[in-house]
Parts: C-alpha cells; sequence; structure tokens
C-alpha cells in the first residue's frame, strides 16, 4: 500500500504565501503607522525617479523664496529711506517756494542751519544698512559710502572739506577786484567788456539795445568780449542797453542800463556832452553793475558750482581751484584723497540697479542696487551744502539779494518737475517699487508651484490610510484563514485519512 506523505499537499506554498502576507501585513502596518509608503528610496522602485526629482525642485524654490525674503527686507529699508528723502527734498522745496518766509534776520540765521540739519540727516540716511550691509554703495556693501557729514563739511587735517572748496571757489570767481572775472574798459566812444582767461567767473552770452544811435557788438573771440559804442547821435533818455550773463552754475542773469539826461542812479548811465563823455559814463555804470551782480547773484552761483565739483556724481571726479593764489586761478585740478575729503566711496557705475542682483526664480532675477552718487540724490545734497555755507550778516547789504538768489535756485533745482528725469529720486522708487513687485508676483507664482508639486509628491510618498486600513482587514482575514489551512495541512497522516 502506497504511503501517504505530506508532500502531496502544498503545505510549502503555504507557509510561503503565510510568510508574505505577513510581511506585507507588517508593510502596511508600518505604513498605517508612520503614513509614508517606504521607508526608504530603494523601497519606492521606480517612483524614487520622480521623487527626487521632486523634492529637488521643491528645494530650489524654498531656496528663492528665502532670497525674497531677504530681498524684501533690503527692499523694504531702501523705500523707508526714500520715503523720508522725499519728505526732506519736499520740505526744502516748499522753504525755498515761500522765501523761507521773507528776507528777515531770522531767516537769514535759520535757513543755513535747517539746510545744515537736512543735509546732516541726507548723508546720515544714505549711510543705512542692515546686518552690516550697507544699502547705498552699490555692490560695495562692507563700508559706509560716504562720509560723516561734519567731517564732509568742515575737513579732516589737510582734507579740504566742503566749506574750504566752496570759499576757494567763491575768491576764482569774484577775482581780485570784485568783479567776476570781467574786465571793463573805455577808449574815446567805446566801452569793451572782456572775460579773463579763466574758467571761472562770469561769461559773456549776449547784448542788445533799444536805441538806434548804439552800436552794440555780440560777444566774440576767446576769451571772449563785447563792444558797446557811441556815435555822434548821441541816445536819448529811457533808450536800453542789456548786457547778457551766464553764471558759474549755469543760469543766466542780465545787466540792464538805462539813458537819462540827469544825475545817473543805479543801473542808469548820463547822456553827455558827446559820444566820449556818455561812453565814460557807461563805463562807469557797467563797472558798478557787473560788480553788484558779481557779489550777488554770482555769489550765490559759484556756491553750486562748487557744490556740483566737491559732490561729484556718476562718473565725475571732485574737482576743485587749481590754487594758491585762489582769485586769479585760471583753471581747477582733481581732489585727491590726501587734500580733498571724499565724500562718496561706494561703487560708481553707470546702471546703479545692476550693481546688487538676486535671483528670485528660474531665469528671474531682480535689480536692486542704489549708489549714493545717483543724480537724485547728489542733486539733494549738493542743493543744502551750497545754502548750509552761506552767511547772511544783517550789516551785509547784499545779504538780502544774496538770500533771495539762493532761495530761487534751491526752488529750481529741487522743483518736483525734475522727478522725471533719469536718476531722480522719484525714478529710483520706482525703480526699487518694480523690483518689489516682480517678487512679490513671483512669490505667489511659487507658492501655487510649490503647493502643486507638494500634492504630486505626497501622492508618491504618502501612504493612504483608509485604503491601508482596508487592505489590512482584508489581509487579517486571509492570514487567519490561511494559518488555519495550513495547521490542518500539517497533521495529515496516512493514519488520519485511514481514520
Amino acid at each position: 500500500m502506497t504511503s501517504v506523505a505530506k508532500t502531496m499537499f502544498p503545505l510549502a506554498n503555504g507557509i510561503k504565501n503565510i510568510t508574505d502576507m505577513k510581511a506585507r501585513y507588517d508593510k502596511l502596518q508600518t505604513q498605517l503607522a508612520t503614513g509614508e509608503k517606504a521607508a526608504t528610496l530603494a523601497e519606492m522602485g521606480s517612483d524614487r525617479y520622480f521623487d527626487l526629482a521632486l523634492r529637488q525642485r521643491i528645494a530650489r524654490m524654498d531656496g528663492y523664496q528665502q532670497s525674497i525674503s531677504v530681498v524684501n527686507l533690503r527692499l523694504e529699508a531702501l523705500d523707508s529711506v526714500m520715503t523720508r528723502l522725499d519728505t526732506i527734498e519736499g520740505d526744502a522745496r516748499a522753504a525755498a517756494l515761500s522765501g523761507g518766509g521773507g528776507t528777515s534776520g531770522l531767516n537769514f540765521q535759520t535757513a543755513p542751519t535747517l539746510a545744515m540739519s537736512r543735509f546732516d540727516e541726507v548723508l546720515t540716511l544714505l549711510n543705512t544698512d542692515i546686518a552690516g550691509r550697507f544699502m547705498f554703495g552699490g555692490n560695495k556693501t562692507d563700508k559706509n559710502p560716504v562720509g560723516m557729514p561734519k567731517d564732509i563739511m568742515n575737513g579732516v587735517g589737510a582734507r579740504a572739506g566742503f566749506k574750504q572748496v566752496a570759499a576757494e571757489r567763491k575768491l576764482a570767481d569774484l577775482g581780485p577786484d570784485q568783479q567776476g572775472r570781467l574786465d571793463v574798459t573805455v577808449a574815446t566812444d567805446t566801452v569793451t567788456l572782456a572775460e579773463e582767461n579763466t574758467v571761472f567767473g562770469m561769461k559773456l552770452s549776449g547784448a542788445t539795445t533799444t536805441s538806434a544811435n548804439i552800436s552794440v557788438t555780440a560777444p566774440s573771440g576767446s576769451p571772449a568780449s563785447l563792444t558797446v559804442q557811441f556815435g555822434a547821435t548821441l541816445p536819448t533818455a529811457g533808450e536800453k542797453v542789456q548786457v547778457n550773463f551766464t553764471l558759474p552754475d549755469g543760469t543766466e542773469e542780465q545787466v540792464m542800463l538805462v539813458a537819462t539826461t540827469g544825475t545817473p542812479g543805479p543801473g542808469e548811465f548820463q547822456i553827455g556832452a558827446d559820444a566820449d563823455a556818455t561812453a565814460a559814463s557807461f563805463q562807469t555804470a557797467l563797472t558798478a553793475s557787473v560788480k553788484d551782480l558779481a557779489q550777488t547773484s554770482m555769489v550765490s552761483a559759484s556756491a553750486y558750482a562748487a557744490a556740483e565739483n566737491f559732490f561729484n556724481g556718476q562718473g565725475t571726479p571732485v574737482q576743485r581751484v587749481d590754487g594758491p593764489p585762489y582769485d586769479t586761478a585760471t583753471g581747477t585740478i582733481a581732489g585727491t584723497n590726501a587734500n580733498t575729503m571724499l565724500w562718496y566711496t561706494g561703487e560708481d557705475s553707470a546702471d546703479p540697479r545692476s550693481t546688487v542682483t538676486a535671483r528670485v526664480g528660474e531665469g528671474t532675477t531682480v535689480n536692486y542696487g542704489v549708489q549714493a552718487n545717483e543724480l537724485g540724490f547728489v542733486n539733494l545734497i549738493q542743493t543744502l551744502a551750497a545754502l548750509a555755507v552761506q552767511d547772511f550778516p544783517d550789516s551785509d547789504p547784499t545779504s538780502s539779494v544774496r538770500y533771495t538768489s539762493m532761495m530761487e535756485r534751491q526752488a529750481t533745482r529741487l522743483a518736483d518737475t525734475k522727478d522725471n528725469n533719469p536718476g531722480s529720486l522719484a525714478a529710483i522708487t520706482v525703480e526699487l517699487g518694480l523690483a518689489q513687485s516682480t517678487t512679490g508676483a513671483i512669490t505667489e507664482r511659487h507658492t501655487a508651484h510649490s503647493a502643486h508639486l507638494t500634492n504630486m509628491l505626497e501622492d508618491i510618498e504618502n501612504a493612504p490610510t483608509e485604503t491601508i486600513a482596508m487592505e489590512i482587514l482584508a489581509l487579517k482575514t486571509r492570514l487567519e484563514a490561511s494559518y488555519q489551512t495550513t495547521a490542518l495541512l500539517s497533521q495529515l497522516s496516512l493514519v488520519n485519512y485511514i481514520k
């Protein structure tokens, strides 16, 4: 009789199935506990490539978001400074448009004081830093880009400050005879007004007359000169001669002389007995008017010219009078760090915004560099500095005219019509605002994209709780049945079979 053995039954296969189901059951238990499909990348199979790619993209976006956070912090600081600078400019403009409250002794004293206070605040603001990173020096961020206000104004040791440089420029523009580097001479019936061979002082830009009996030649030659000639037929009372001048800051002024038969007052010349006598009177009147113009409006213009040379803008060196002596100087010379306070030591790029960049997305960068030597900052600094160094003593008869001249220039230089110019405070603010707008838009895009990628990653990595729970229950039932079946099979024998 053939024996019946256990090998006739699929016991080994049953045990293997139980082992596999037990391993699956344990894995499902782990997934249910951790919420993750796999403990290692190897367990993920082919999904691991997608998982790694998704994680890499999410990490890059997290990096971009961190960069955006830093950029936004800096942009907010820049915006705060720009807002304050705009307020300072607006206050200075308003004071200038109102004449500073009038030409009184009080205003003569307070105007320079207020200008100095604003100058100090502007330079301090331009040294703003965030965690040691200075914001207004372009890509030179490790040190303050602008000198200390008092040092810039007063100088340090052998290094001249703006006060000294402006005083030297005033001497050079006035000249030894206080006539703005112009010479007035007369020869018989002809008066000649001539420039000196120098870049300083007033320059001739034109001459006209309302009299058919006065011959006026336009400025010509180098250095330029013009003539006013009186013929045999003399001018009549009320006829005029006007001479136009260009002042050191580029502004225009005129001197008007009126013919009179009586004793000439300011701005008048006497019609004499002949052409020579009339020319002599005209020379006297012209000399007095030129000297008066030189000591008033030209002195104001000289301060602004000095400021433009000292507080240099992009791509231009500091310039000062090549002296001593200064009152007879003929040209300028570049200031050096050894003899002149250099107010700005940051980056000097023609494209300030590009000096500081940040990558905030795939193929997207924002430019937000700012330099204190940009037009808007420099114009404000120059304007405040020129007024800050002025002195308007009540005892000085030129104080009232000089004060008015300074206020007029300040109003013109700070006019809000200049806001459209490249590099103005308004233009810089707009450009920084665009950078902030870009980071905002990119942040929204990153948030949406990151959420989408995270969902995809969760589909790959996260274990579906409900599905796993159902599978565990089903697997548990199968395991119990398999255990029972296997147990029965393991007890089979010929004896049991015969029974």
